[in-house]
């Protein structure tokens, strides 16, 4: 039975945090609070896209190794980047679930602990599954520029089909996490 109500409680947390700290206001926070998360990757996304197109555009007198290179530093600060500002934001969201836990009267410290390493298990398993989506990644495109059967068109298809995979492996990931949280209700 305790299982049951944790199971709820942590799915509530996590798709309706509103319903979890009702009260005046309390919703109406955490919804801005998300909000507010959004736009910052929505800022960030943004900041990086610009920066992108700045390098390409410094990279057009560069040619070779040392063009392949430049973008491949360029590639590794932007994944300690994107890894930094992902670190940041959970970091947010762990301190915000833990104070609004901490105003919860009506769960028990150990459902509490219970909530908080249940998300922080969900983020290291994200964290490894990006990881590894990443390393994919590099060796997907290492194979397509080593590959010079392609045509540059052929190769565009490939890359297109490859990132059309990953996102439908990664709408799967997304639902079976769903359902697991389902299940442990």
């Amino acid at each position: 039975m305790n299982k049951k109500i944790f199971i709820f409680t942590t799915a509530t947390i996590f798709i309706f945090p509103s319903f979890l700290f009702a009260g005046e206001g309390k919703g109406q926070e955490a919804k801005e609070f998300h909000q507010q998360q959004k736009e910052e990757r929505k800022t960030f996304k943004e900041q990086q896209k610009q920066e992108n197109k700045d390098f390409r555009q410094s990279l057009e007198d560069t040619t070779g190794k040392e063009k392949g290179e430049a973008i491949k530093g360029n590639k590794e600060t932007q994944k300690s980047e994107n890894k930094e500002f992902q670190q940041t934001q959970h970091e947010e969201n762990k301190a915000f679930l833990e104070e609004r836990l901490t105003k919860n009267k009506k769960l028990t410290d150990e459902q509490k602990q219970d909530l908080i390493n249940t998300f922080e298990s969900e983020y290291q398993e994200n964290v490894s599954y990006r990881e590894s989506q990443q390393e994919e990644n590099v060796a997907f495109f290492e194979s397509i520029a080593n590959d010079s059967s392609l045509t540059q068109q052929q190769k565009k298809e490939t890359i297109k089909n490859h990132f059309k995979q990953q996102r439908d492996e990664n709408k799967t990931q997304r639902q079976e996490q769903k359902e697991e949280r389902k299940e442990n209700r």
